[in-house]
């Protein structure tokens, strides 16, 4: 397990105005030139933005997704180690917002990670629009810019799906002049970026992923089609007028999306499922490190009785395996344990569970070579389309989506109808996209369909450190009559 660090780069505006006069910057970044050097060199400008690429797709599957997991009841834990039962614990606590918080990286490392990589975009686009780049003889400025708008638009639209506003920046922002934007104008900022991306991206385009692996033109539109229609979704969180979605335009990007899952082979150390990593650690007793919340057993039974969506407090009692064995997927995902690891009843025996993840368990290291990395699948794909027919109110081809899906289908398990599309999706994005998927996945489908538990944060807010260099005042969200905290019904019964 590694926990990854990034340089805070709460003042990556301010410094936005230095890098195009070519002073020292303050930028960690260790598989990339610096941004100054990268103005005078074409080579080093490539590195830059391919190396950027990478970086993002390795925070798309990262540490930080722990707290986004913990907060959909996908894992659970009592470890107070950085702040792992603050995003676990019940009823939900309002998110710890201070600068004086020792793991504030909880709430600003997506905020820095995703800012670093939109800053380095804009090198790459203000070089492209003063001068040609070119590799060799041959010109690539519209695959370096297209790769650079993907990366702004993907990295801007995961700051949107994940707070409550964020400034956005682009290669010619007046910096004196910026001001916070609610989350629905920085998606809509985002899906413009993809959109320029997909336009621009000429025949011979070839994006690296890592130096082993990259995509064809083919790929890299499949790839953006499908994030920018679940970055479209990452907008529905309250009913908000702004919060509109156009189902249609989801729908047809979907269905121009990917075909088969994207998941490229994990490098050593450079792009590697770290979330992964952490949320399948085995402990020596056979339990999870980070383990399988109760609402997955509590789905899967489809028995309250039998399995309840908390863990009894009654010290005395152990559950029982899932008894319905109807799905196969169910002992191919998932362990039943009697040990409960460091699970502590002092904190909260509803907590516990008997259930650790197995499907990409390779004992307890993911970082290494070869690996999958299982960052979009065709399944989400899938799902994200039957969400979209539901929520415009056609329940019966959500149903047929649903059913037609490669993994339900051969899943054992009934077929889907009208009635019940809402919950077997909800039973489905729990299952078949546990740790199948960039960060973030079930918490943004259960904030779609208000099925957070209540108190659950139904966002996250500006980091205090960033706040505090911009002279405001901190905030937070969650806790059970907490702002911006989910109301219910939630999924539990």
């Amino acid at each position: 397990m590694k926990m990854k660090k990034f340089k805070n780069l709460y003042l990556f505006f301010l410094i936005f105005i230095t890098i195009f006069s070519c002073e020292d910057l303050d930028v960690e970044n260790l598989n990339q030139p610096d941004a100054s050097r990268a103005l005078a060199s074409d080579s080093d400008l490539v590195s830059l933005i391919d190396g950027t690429v990478t970086d993002m797709f390795s925070d798309l599957i990262g540490f930080y997704g722990i707290y986004l997991d913990g907060l959909a009841d996908q894992i659970t834990s009592t470890n107070a180690y950085a702040d792992f039962w603050g995003f676990t614990d019940q009823p939900r606590r309002n998110i710890n917002n201070s600068t004086t918080n020792s793991d504030l990286d909880a709430v600003g490392g997506h905020w820095s990670n995703y800012n670093s990589h939109i800053y380095n975009a804009n090198v790459v686009l203000k070089v492209a629009s003063e001068r040609s780049i070119l590799d060799g003889k041959t010109d690539i400025t519209n695959s370096k810019k297209a790769q650079a708008l993907f990366v702004r638009g993907i990295s801007l639209g995961y700051i949107g799906m994940i707070y409550d506003k964020a400034y956005r920046l682009d290669e010619n922002t007046d910096v004196t002049k910026i001001e916070f934007e609610d989350y629905s104008k920085i998606i809509d900022y985002a899906l413009a970026d993809i959109d320029a991306a997909i336009n621009l991206a000429p025949s011979s385009i070839d994006v690296p992923v890592h130096s082993g692996y990259s995509m064809d033109k083919t790929e890299f539109i499949r790839l953006a089609n499908s994030f920018r229609a679940k970055i479209a979704m990452g907008k529905i969180r309250g009913g908000k007028s702004d919060e509109t979605v156009n189902f249609s335009e989801v729908i047809s990007w979907l269905n121009n999306g990917i075909n088969s899952d994207f998941n490229p082979p994990a490098k050593q150390s450079v792009l590697y499922n770290n979330g992964q990593d952490w949320m399948t650690y085995t402990l020596s007793d056979g339990s999870g490190y980070l383990p399988v919340d109760q609402k997955i057993p509590y789905l899967s039974e489809g028995n309250p009785l039998k399995q309840p969506a908390d863990y009894p407090t009654d010290s005395s009692i152990i559950l029982d395996p899932i008894s319905n064995t109807k799905d196969s997927r169910i002992k191919e995902y998932f362990e039943y344990t009697t040990n409960f690891g460091f699970l502590r009843e002092s904190r909260g025996r509803q907590l516990f569970t008997n259930y650790r993840h197995i499907r990409f368990y390779t004992g307890n290291n993911r970082n290494e070579d070869g690996l999958s990395t299982n960052i979009f699948s065709e399944a989400e794909n899938d799902y994200l389309k039957a969400e979209a027919y539901l929520l415009s109110g056609d329940s019966g081809t959500a149903a047929v989506t649903i059913n037609n899906s490669k993994k339900r289908s051969s899943s054992g398990l009934d077929a889907v109808t009208s009635s019940n599309a809402k919950n077997q999706i909800l039973y489905e994005y729990a299952v078949e996209l546990h740790l199948n998927g960039t960060l973030g996945t079930n918490f943004f489908f259960m904030r779609r369909h208000n099925l957070l538990q209540k108190g659950s944060p139904i966002h996250f807010p500006v980091p205090a450190d960033e706040l505090e260099i911009s002279g405001l005042d901190p905030y937070t969200f969650g806790a059970i009559g907490g702002e911006a905290a989910a109301t219910g019904p939630g999924w539990k019964p």
